[in-house]
């Protein structure tokens, strides 16, 4: 667990936005939420474009989000973009993915928080007041060295955070084309992306580095 300086309590509740494609989840989230005065929930999404409407829209303190949401954009694309345009937002990944490539990314997004979906509610709750005083609260089931591994890391053969996304969204089947609109970024760039990525990986092709990033556990080829 890493800490930071203790801020001070506020008065009002802290305001929380739920962002799970289960139904069920949201609801266990909200009942086990609103035991407790500290938390406020107001709102709920279950899709990337609706989360970052809703945060606009009502201004949320906490989201605790989950990696696989509805539709093609992931968790991981929600805390990338809000990180970067509120950074005071504590973004608390919930999820049942402990895989590296998820781990690596959402801790390079900058998220405040990484708990797993059998943690109990009352440890949720927990966890919650510890990252709104200021900590980073990582589930006992994501190792620690693990976390720390990546927050040193420098390179050294590996992909970049932005190469490993390039590979996972040609992995998912998307277009040069279409991951230059996701990422917001030019086609030349993405091609020089993945460049970079068939030179660290000693790969010929799109299939060939997919496969041999899958080994690696760059990335993660759904079934």
């Amino acid at each position: 667990m890493m800490q930071a300086k203790s801020q001070e309590p506020q008065a009002r509740p802290w305001r929380v936005l739920i962002v799970d494609d289960h139904p069920v989840v949201r609801q266990g989230l909200r009942a086990a939420l609103e035991k407790t005065p500290a938390f406020e929930i107001v709102g709920e999404a279950d899709n990337a474009d609706d989360a970052i409407s809703a945060v606009d829209l009502l201004d949320p303190q906490i989201i605790l989000l989950d990696i696989r949401l509805k539709g093609s954009r992931s968790g991981v694309e929600v805390a990338n973009k809000l990180r970067s345009a509120r950074p005071a937002l504590k973004i608390v990944v919930l999820t049942n993915h402990a895989q590296e490539p998820y781990l690596r990314a959402m801790v390079e997004a900058g998220v405040d928080g990484y708990l797993l979906k059998d943690t109990p509610p009352s440890q949720i709750v927990e966890a919650l007041g510890m990252i709104v005083d200021g900590r980073h609260v990582f589930s006992d089931g994501v190792s620690s060295s693990l976390i720390s591994g990546y927050l040193r890391s420098e390179g050294g053969g590996d992909l970049t955070a932005r190469e490993a996304e390039v590979l996972q969204l040609i992995a998912d089947g998307l277009s040069n084309e279409a991951i230059a609109a996701r990422l917001e970024v030019g086609q030349k760039a993405v091609q020089l992306h993945l460049t970079r990525v068939y030179s660290k990986l000693g790969a010929s092709g799109r299939t060939e580095a997919i496969v041999q990033a899958a080994k690696r556990g760059i990335i993660i080829i759904d079934e």
